[in-house]
């Protein structure tokens, strides 16, 4: 839902535009400032959003690490790599950067994309591991 809300966002431009090409007599920069406040509520939903993805892979992968479903390695790779997500996400928002490059993208997002990508082949190549749900290691209390 947060992502189709950005996107949405995204879309107000359009009408943002088409004013400023039927309005001539305006200022620009009244465009200028709509526009940038559009982007603005834009780079924050995109934020937002990246942070609640990395609170639910948090949840997912230490649930997958602790039942044993998957190996141990995808959802420690898994938890790590959304918790570098997480870090790096907060610290943009906070302004720890001033200047967000392509490399910086890269480090925070291609660690957890890789594993979205195996942990994906893994479920459909070879499932969940039978021996920990016939354990019943798989199961979790409800205390």
């Amino acid at each position: 839902m947060l992502y189709i809300g950005l996107e949405i966002n995204k879309l107000s431009l359009i009408n943002v535009s088409q004013d400023y090409l039927n309005k001539v007599g305006l200022d620009v920069s009244y465009f200028q400032n709509i526009g940038s406040s559009i982007q603005s509520e834009n780079d924050w939903a995109f934020f937002i959003y990246v942070v609640v993805f990395t609170l639910g892979a948090l949840m997912l992968y230490s649930v997958l690490y602790k039942s044993k479903l998957i190996p141990r390695f995808i959802s420690a790779w898994g938890f790590i790599a959304a918790a570098v997500m997480l870090t790096g996400s907060v610290m943009i928002m906070v302004e720890m950067f001033t200047e967000i490059s392509l490399g910086l993208e890269l480090i925070l997002t291609l660690p957890i994309a890789v594993n979205e990508m195996v942990l994906a082949i893994w479920l459909i190549v070879k499932g969940f591991n039978p021996s920990a749900i016939a354990s019943g290691s798989a199961k979790t209390d409800i205390n």
